[in-house]
């Protein structure tokens, strides 16, 4: 069964200020008018500060060449005359690098230079601050302040608000944002169906007919259009070679896992501590390593140089966002046909089956980045505003959009069809996964209108690419994922935890780029138990063991069915 999270005790905080209309208990424990609400937080009846208030806000920068960073964008510009007319807030950008977004926000949080509200996949960083007197509480704020962020709950909901929420304690030291329905950070792998068809090979429906596919890419690489000096890249993955495998990773984990030995496992969202699946899908990337089916340089060269070998189009397969071929950010597929040719294309395939013989692969809750207010912010109201700005249907629209006659044009339905992107400013691109680095809070494309408009947009977001293979793709990811809850919002804070995310990162990056590319097929099995025991010894196993403790605490010697969607 699913356990329903802890929130009951929330219900009762009052109507949205937005909703209702008219006056409601004020949010502290003084009731009254809307004019006492005003007189204490210093907005007026229009929700504008009186006295301008000044904020700075993280957003993240990928270092791409669409466009230069965000805080010196139209995109910049545009929010913050936005808000300064809606709630009278200045806001100055402070720009993250998005690779090392959590260890240059830690490094700024400890020198007391953070950003006014930060947004980061690290939780674990932020309980470490939180530990050491460096976070502001929120779940006071969000008490106090409830009624004026009617958006911020509209769009994320209190379940997910309030998801890291220590009822012991009364401590929320993130806001947990929100993974929206169109399958972002659902993955899945591409393959050339150009090269599928030259050299008259089926579309690989298992794991034996994908390595099939990929050795025939190899020995036949002379004849496959988007070759660089007759050879090709069989199978694509970078650095971060945990997510770029991620469907075969999870091919190996227990299809009938319970939601207990998923929280015991899940610190590490690359499923590194799944320890059996990470052994068996690494002796798989050795294999294919030391017979030359998989990039040779992906743990010694940046990401963006294989990525080129993409557009180049001389990359036959990899694993990557439910979009990736077709992102106006990436244009793998738009540039792949410059350079090799009109035919060139990217289909989804699901050859990676589990002991049941299915293509199912773990979808992680349905929760976004998480953000964070260093105990140096003096103007949490402010911030608070800022975000739920942030999340209204409206500034939503835009920011994944664009403006309307100017990156897009309504449909007849509502929804949004997308105008060429050498028609959008330069200072205006759309960049990452629906300008998400702008706002990493909400992933994937929030749509405040009908499904039949949500469809439209989703299928013509994609600048020459035919809806039908949008289409395709984003059944496939939502076919082949099982969404597994990580329920146990209950559980204590896990002390084991502190300060060990970029550490055990690591860890994880040097095993992986050893036993893939720095062993042999006869080393493998050794090399593996050697660094997986210091990767335990490092750390990862006292979380495991704390995480299994916790669990019996809060909910008894008890599993749970993970429910799949």
């Amino acid at each position: 069964m699913r356990k329903t999270k802890f929130v009951g005790m929330f219900a009762a905080l009052g109507l949205m200020l937005a909703a209702c209309g008219q006056g409601t208990d004020a949010p502290t424990e003084q009731a009254g008018s809307g004019e006492a609400v005003v007189s204490e937080t210093g907005l007026d009846e229009n929700g504008r500060f009186i006295e301008a208030r000044t904020i700075t806000v993280g957003v993240w920068d990928r270092g791409n060449d669409i466009m230069g960073p965000i805080a010196e964008s139209g995109w910049a510009e545009w929010i913050q005359a936005e808000i300064l007319e809606r709630h009278n807030i200045i806001v100055e950008f402070d720009t993250v690098p998005r690779w090392d977004e959590g260890s240059v926000q830690s490094t700024a949080l400890a020198a007391g230079t953070a950003a006014d509200v930060g947004f980061t996949f690290n939780n674990g960083m932020v309980q470490t601050m939180a530990g050491m007197g460096g976070m502001h509480n929120l779940h006071p704020l969000l008490q106090q302040y409830r009624d004026l962020l009617p958006n911020l709950f509209d769009l994320v909901g209190e379940e997910l608000l309030y998801w890291n929420f220590d009822a012991t304690t009364e401590e929320l030291w993130s806001l947990t944002g929100r993974r929206t329905l169109d399958g972002v950070n659902m993955t899945n792998t591409f393959i050339r169906q150009d090269w599928l068809e030259i050299l008259e090979l089926d579309v690989p429906s298992n794991l034996e007919e994908f390595e099939a596919a990929l050795i025939a890419f190899r020995d036949n690489a002379d004849i496959l259009p988007g070759n660089i000096d007759g050879s090709v890249v069989p199978f694509f993955a970078d650095s971060d070679v945990a997510w770029g495998t991620r469907n075969l990773i999870d091919s190996f984990i227990d299809p009938d896992i319970t939601e207990r030995e998923w929280f015991i496992r899940d610190f590490d969202d690359r499923r590194f501590m799944h320890e059996d699946a990470v052994r068996e899908a690494t002796r798989v990337l050795n294999r294919w390593f030391n017979e030359d089916l998989m990039w040779n340089d992906f743990a010694l060269e940046e990401a963006s140089v294989g990525q080129d070998l993409i557009r180049l189009g001389n990359v036959g397969s990899f694993t990557g966002n439910w979009n990736a071929p077709f992102s106006n950010g990436t244009r793998f597929t738009t540039d792949m046909r410059l350079n090799a040719g009109e035919d060139a294309d990217w289909i989804p395939v699901a050859p990676f089956l589990n002991s049941n013989g299915e293509a199912r692969s773990m979808q992680p809750e349905r929760t976004g980045a998480f953000a964070f207010l260093p105990a140096t912010n003096t103007e949490p109201l402010a911030t608070l505003l800022y975000i739920d700005f942030m999340s209204s249907p409206e500034v939503q629209n835009v920011i994944q959009f664009g403006l309307e006659g100017v990156h897009n044009d309504r449909t007849p339905n509502g929804g949004f069809a997308m105008r060429p992107q050498a028609e959008w400013p330069e200072d205006m691109q759309i960049v990452g996964t629906m300008n998400s680095d702008i706002f990493p809070f909400i992933l994937g494309i929030h749509f405040d209108h009908n499904e039949q408009a949500w469809l439209e947009t989703i299928a013509a977001s994609f600048e020459g690419i035919r809806p039908e293979q949008v289409d395709a793709s984003l059944e496939l990811a939502n076919s082949t994922h099982t969404l597994v809850l990580q329920n146990a919002s209950e559980t204590r804070a896990i002390s084991a935890e502190e300060g060990m995310s970029e550490p055990l990162n690591d860890a994880r990056q040097v095993l992986l780029h050893a036993v893939i590319g720095g062993t042999s097929v006869a080393d493998f099995e050794a090399t593996f138990n050697s660094m997986y025991q210091n990767y335990l010894n490092l750390g990862a196993q006292r979380i495991m063991d704390e995480r299994a403790e916790a669990w019996v605490e809060a909910y008894g010697d008890v599993d749970w069915i993970a429910d799949a969607e």
